[in-house]
């Protein structure tokens, strides 16, 4: 989704042991222009304290990690590979003064491929605080059941005509690894995603699940159609 108000912010950094790249480093963040909202600064903030916390962790643990890995490559005779660590972002919704969003870490350490760790957040501008999924609802509506029922469904869809596969024990899995903490907002519903690894093969990647917002009937707290 494009939004206008929503600006990128990139750090960048190239970190070398011996002339040797160990960390190649790319970090993209969201940043408000200053006149959407008197609480853009509040979202700015955040953001930028999170890249230049996550920018510190790759020039430091991570590059000590990646030195390591290179020492022992070099005593064994095996070759090494750079490090990685590159952060990116994508806005999902932006309107009536509600904006979503999520961001996915990546690592790189070696290995067959990286690893790669989706967040997401919704934020209600006028207050300028970060929802929780519950506080999209009205007080004791049970929005839980619905959405697994949802979500399994589209599952079964999904296997039955060869889009994704699943391991097995699909619907524990479902249960097992839903997180209130893994949602965000688009135009067309509420998405719910499951981290790698917790539903389906590394090669099937994130998998995420858009539920309607009809399906929660006159429950949303809300105006997000």
């Amino acid at each position: 989704m494009k939004c206008d108000f929503i600006k990128t912010k990139t750090i960048k950094d190239r970190l070398y042991h011996n002339k040797i790249l160990m960390v190649n480093v790319k970090i993209d963040y969201p940043y408000l222009v200053s006149n959407y909202s008197r609480n853009s600064m509040r979202f700015n903030m955040h953001y930028r304290e999170k890249a230049h916390k996550n920018n510190r962790y790759a020039s430091t643990k991570l590059y000590q990690a990646a030195v390591k890995q290179y020492n022992v490559s070099v005593a064994q005779g095996f070759p090494f590979h750079s490090f990685e660590f590159v952060e990116a972002f994508e806005p999902t919704y932006c309107k009536k003064t509600i904006i979503s969003l999520f961001y996915d870490i990546y690592e790189f350490t070696g290995g067959a491929h990286g690893n790669t760790v989706r967040s997401g957040n919704t934020w209600d501008m006028k207050r300028g605080t970060i929802l929780r999924l519950e506080s999209l609802f009205v007080n004791d509506y049970n929005y839980k059941p619905v959405m697994l029922k949802y979500i399994a469904s589209e599952a079964r869809r999904r296997q039955i005509t060869g889009m994704a596969h699943y391991f097995d024990n699909l619907d524990e899995n479902l249960n097992k690894y839903f997180d209130s903490k893994n949602y965000y907002l688009t135009d067309e519903g509420l998405a719910i995603f499951y981290p790698l690894y917790t539903i389906a093969p590394y090669s099937e990647g994130i998998q995420v699940f858009i539920i309607p917002y009809q399906m929660f009937g006159d429950n949303l707290k809300y105006d997000l159609i």
